[in-house]
């Protein structure tokens, strides 16, 4: 058995060793959480006022429970105040999101949305929340936190407040770029951090038997083709079923505001 501090300071010893990747809990989270970003999308679509308030409520949770965890780590004496700012990709974004979204700031706004949507789904399907044979505290609010992530941008899109355009998909390149290098100026300040597993792999695999850079490069490339590809074929078919008219009254506005 173990105790109550044991589960909120995560006491490895006393929580004991979990089954790891993909026992019957880690793939039924996966199963739930796609499940659920599917059935999302349709309701959020269906009932826009809804998915306002909806992720109005999710930018409230996510600072909220991130920032309960930095004070139980703080008062668990095993982190330092450098320690527990936001490094990770998920963590920052936790702050990043809700800050784009009260402000109401649209500008720049997609790579925190790709950032934040993959960063979420990535963790559950090769998260280390199974390492030990209980959840606990930290891997409960983990959770929490990454389904509230992509939901949160699954309602940004599906209620129709951001609208994603494939020529701007460039800018996400650029924010994972200035990520990495918030999260190496936490891995040279925090000793033995491996914040965005930019010093050792946090994957359970490599490509090809070289380095995991270049599994992580692979990944990003795949993780943009499915990011685009959905939005590439809506633009497609709605250029396909554009009018003459619509062509000409869009030459006679640009004409007017020449």
């Amino acid at each position: 058995m173990f105790s109550f501090t044991d589960w909120l300071f995560e006491n490895k010893d006393a929580l004991g060793t979990g089954p790891g990747l993909w026992c019957p809990l880690h793939i039924a989270l996966v199963v739930i959480m796609l499940v659920w970003l599917v059935v999302a999308f349709f309701i959020f679509r269906k009932y826009k006022n809804f998915a306002l308030k909806f992720t109005f409520v999710l930018c409230i949770i996510m600072p909220a429970v991130r920032i309960l965890r930095m004070i139980v780590q703080l008062a668990s004496g095993d982190y330092s105040f450098v320690e527990v700012l936001p490094w990770h990709l998920c963590h920052l974004m936790s702050f990043v999101l809700p800050i784009f979204y009260f402000t109401k700031t649209k500008k720049f706004f997609l790579p925190v949305l790709v950032a934040s949507f993959f960063g979420g789904v990535i963790t559950f399907i090769f998260g280390d929340y199974y390492y030990l044979s209980t959840l606990s505290f930290y891997h409960v609010e983990s959770i929490i936190l990454h389904f509230a992530l992509s939901t949160a941008v699954i309602a940004c899109i599906a209620d129709g407040y951001f609208k994603v355009r494939v020529k701007d998909f460039w800018q996400a390149y650029v924010g994972m770029f200035i990520i990495a290098l918030w999260s190496s100026l936490g891995n040279a300040l925090v000793e033995g951090a491996n914040f965005l597993y930019l010093k050792e792999n946090g994957l359970p695999f490599t490509l090809f038997g070289l380095h995991f850079y270049f599994t992580y490069f692979i990944l990003v490339l795949v993780c943009s083709v499915v990011a685009i590809t959905p939005f590439a074929i809506s633009e497609y078919i709605k250029k396909k079923k554009r009018t003459s008219f619509d062509i000409i009254m869009d030459v006679v506005r640009d004409k007017n505001f020449a």
